[in-house]
C-alpha cells in the first residue's frame, strides 16, 4: 500500500550519538539551561553556585568533544565569532580599556560559550527537541517563582528581589519567551488534558507578563500575534480574533488600573490627562512618563555616539561612561548612568557599525532558518514535530528581536541560547526529515518465485 512502512516517529538511530564527551556535555547543558532560565537559585540555595559549576563542566565538554567546531560551521556561529573578535578589537580604543576587558571576559565570553555549547553539543533532532522542552519547563518554573517570590513594591511592577530578573523589563521578556515554547507543547499534545494544561500555562504566563508593566513586552506580543495571524488560515484567523478578545478581556480584568495606565503612557503629553480609576497611582504615571522621556534622550545619545564613532564605538560597555563625561562637560554634576534601553544602538554605540551588523545578522539568520524550516515541514503530519519546534523558536526569536528595541541586553546569553537552538535545529532537522520521509523498502520477493518450473512437479527431472 502507498505510504506503508514510512516512519512517523523520531528515530533513535541518530547521527552524532557515539561521542561520549558530547553525550555528557548535552546532559549537563540541559540541566544548565533549566537552571539559568528557571532562576530557582536566585531565590533559594544561591550559595551552592550550581549554575557556575555546570557552566565550567560544559566548557570542558565543548573543548573535549570539539563541539565548538560544529557550532562554528553554521553561519550564525561565524557571525557571532566575528562579533566576539570585533569586540576584542574595540578594547584598545575604548574609553576605559579595563572595564571593556572585564565585560568581554566576564559577560560576553560566558554568552559565547553558551552558544557554542547549545549549537555544538546538540547533535540530533531528538536532543534539540528535548532542549526546547527543557526551556519550556524552565520558563514555567520561572513564572511560578515570579508568582510566589516576586515583588511589586515601590513601582507596582513585578520583579524578583534579587538576581538577573530584578529588572521588570527583563522579567517580562523572559516570561514572554515562554509562551511560544508552550505553544509548541500545545501543538504536540495528543490528549485533551495536555492541551488544556498547555493553554492554562500560556494564559498564566501572559497574566504574569502584564504585571511587569513592560510596554516593550506588550509591543513584542502584538508583533508576534500579528505574525501568527498572517500565517493562519481563514478559520484560524477567526479563532485568533475571538480568542484574542477573550484573553485580552481576562488579562485587563486581572490587571491593576495603575498598570493599565502605564501601558497607555508613552509620551509626556499623555501625563496631562486625568484618570478617575480607584487604582490610579500618580507616582507610577509620573515614573512612566519620566521613563519614556529618559529613553528618548538615551536613544538619541546612542545614535550620536554611533555617528561619531562608527567603526569602534566608545568601547564595549562604555556608553554610560561616555554619557557621564558628556553630561559633566555640559556643566551637570553627573550623567544618568543608564544604558541605552535599545540593544541595537547599545552595540552600534559601543563597538561600532561592524558589531551591529554581526549582531543583527545573527538574529536575522536565526529568524530566516526557523521560518524556512517551518515552511518546508508544515502540513506534513510526518514532520509535525519538526514544524512545531521551528515555529516556536521562530516566535521566540521575534519576541527577542522586538523586545531588545526597549532594553539593553545584547551581551547576555538570551540570544546565544535561542540562536544556538536555531543553528542546532537547522543542522539536525535535515537528517530527521530524510529519515521520516524515506520511501518504504520494497517487500522481498518470496523464494518460491525463483524456483524453476520443473521443481514444482514432484518426481520429474528436467528435460535435456
Amino acid at each position: 500500500m502507498p505510504g506503508q512502512g514510512i516512519p512517523t516517529t523520531i528515530s533513535t538511530d541518530v547521527p552524532g550519538s557515539t561521542n561520549a564527551f558530547a553525550r555528557i556535555g548535552f546532559g549537563v547543558l540541559v540541566f544548565f539551561l533549566f537552571l539559568i532560565f528557571s532562576r530557582i537559585f536566585d531565590v533559594k540555595f544561591s550559595s551552592l553556585h550550581i549554575p557556575g559549576i555546570s557552566y565550567r563542566v560544559i566548557l570542558v565538554m565543548v573543548l573535549l568533544s570539539r563541539a565548538f567546531l560544529r557550532a562554528l560551521k553554521s553561519d550564525i556561529g561565524r557571525w557571532l565569532l566575528f562579533f566576539t573578535v570585533w569586540m576584542a578589537c574595540c578594547i584598545p580604543v575604548s574609553m576605559w580599556r579595563g572595564g571593556s576587558w572585564m565585560l568581554l571576559r566576564d559577560q560576553w565570553w560566558f554568552s559565547f560559550v553558551v552558544f557554542l555549547a547549545t549549537a555544538g553539543l546538540v547533535v540530533n533532532f531528538q536532543q534539540c527537541r528535548k532542549a526546547i522542552y527543557t526551556m519550556a519547563w524552565a520558563f514555567l518554573v520561572l513564572t511560578l517563582v515570579a508568582k510566589f517570590w516576586g515583588s511589586t513594591e515601590e513601582t507596582g511592577r513585578l520583579f524578583l528581589p534579587t538576581g538577573k530578573f530584578a529588572n521588570p523589563k527583563e522579567m517580562a521578556q523572559a516570561l514572554r519567551l515562554g509562551i511560544p515554547l508552550w505553544w509548541m507543547f500545545l501543538l504536540d499534545a495528543t490528549g485533551g488534558a495536555k492541551k488544556v494544561f498547555a493553554s492554562g500555562v500560556m494564559l498564566f504566563m501572559l497574566v504574569m507578563v502584564s504585571k511587569c508593566g513592560s510596554r516593550g513586552a506588550l509591543i513584542a506580543f502584538g508583533v508576534t500575534a500579528f505574525c501568527a495571524f498572517l500565517r493562519a488560515p481563514v478559520i484560524g484567523k477567526l479563532k485568533m480574533v475571538v480568542g484574542g478578545v477573550v484573553i485580552l478581556a481576562i488579562v485587563i480584568g486581572m490587571m491593576p488600573g495603575r498598570l493599565v495606565r502605564r501601558y497607555t503612557t508613552f509620551t509626556e503629553d499623555q501625563h496631562q490627562t486625568g484618570l478617575t480609576d480607584k487604582d490610579y497611582d500618580s507616582a507610577m504615571e509620573g515614573f512612566a512618563v519620566s521613563s519614556a522621556v529618559q529613553r528618548q534622550y538615551l536613544l538619541t545619545k546612542s545614535i550620536q555616539y554611533t555617528i561619531q564613532h562608527p567603526l569602534f564605538g566608545v568601547g564595549p560597555g562604555m556608553f554610560t561612561v561616555a554619557e557621564d563625561a558628556d553630561a559633566k562637560a555640559e556643566g551637570k554634576r553627573k550623567g544618568s548612568w543608564q544604558g541605552t534601553h535599545n540593544s541595537y544602538t547599545q552595540v552600534s554605540s559601543e563597538i561600532g557599525i561592524p558589531g551591529l551588523i554581526a549582531y543583527a545578522a545573527a538574529i536575522f539568520l536565526s529568524l530566516i532558518k526557523t521560518s524556512r524550516l517551518y515552511s518546508k515541514t508544515r502540513g506534513d503530519r510526518r514532520l509535525a514535530q519538526i514544524a512545531n519546534c521551528a515555529i516556536s523558536l521562530h516566535y521566540c526569536l521575534i519576541v527577542y528581536a522586538v523586545s531588545v528595541f526597549f532594553d539593553y541586553i545584547a551581551y547576555t546569553a538570551m540570544l546565544s541560547v535561542f540562536a544556538g537552538l536555531a543553528a542546532a535545529l537547522d543542522a539536525t532537522a535535515g537528517w530527521e526529515m530524510d529519515h521520516l520521509t524515506a520511501p518504504a523498502p520494497a517487500e522481498p520477493i518470496p523464494f518460491e518465485q525463483f524456483r524453476p518450473a520443473w521443481r514444482t512437479t514432484a518426481g520429474l527431472s528436467p528435460q535435456v
